[in-house]
């Protein structure tokens, strides 16, 4: 029982540094971070290597490299690379696919057209945990029907 709640707390430590991490633009700060927690980790794997139980020291030492590296930071705060980034679309968006994305139709003015973005861009927007490649799309949209 006091391994899951270290874990649980471990767990809920790492999401917390990650997105401080995400939100953070110093790039000493980061580092400080990455090695700092890449250390803990590799003391632990020792640890854990050292009372016996190898494969559970080896995913620490892992996860202590990964963190040195930033790898497991990029993906913490980024999320897989494959859902994250989405090729951009090849074919010119057309009208039709411009005013789906924007959950509109017909014609509609310049107003309804900045309005249903900005609502849409507050919901998929890069800094409220959004994707790039939506908010591109629907920038793209925008342009198409604003043109």
């Amino acid at each position: 029982m006091p391994y899951i709640i270290i874990l649980i707390g471990f767990i809920f430590l790492l999401y917390a540094i990650s997105r401080f991490m995400q939100k953070s633009k110093s790039p000493k700060l980061n580092k400080l971070f990455r090695y700092g927690f890449a250390a803990i980790l590799g003391v632990l794997a020792f640890l854990i290597i050292f009372r016996g139980n190898v494969p559970a020291g080896m995913i620490l030492g892992l996860l202590s490299y990964l963190s040195a590296r930033g790898s497991l930071w990029r993906f913490l705060v980024n999320g897989p690379a494959a859902s994250a980034d989405a090729p951009p679309s090849i074919t010119p968006m057309k009208r039709e696919e411009a005013l789906e994305i924007l959950g509109l139709s017909g014609n509609p003015s310049q107003d309804e057209i900045k309005d249903a973005h900005h609502k849409m861009m507050l919901k998929v927007h890069p800094d409220q945990g959004g994707s790039d490649y939506f908010a591109s799309k629907l920038n793209q949209a925008r342009d198409i029907l604003l043109n």
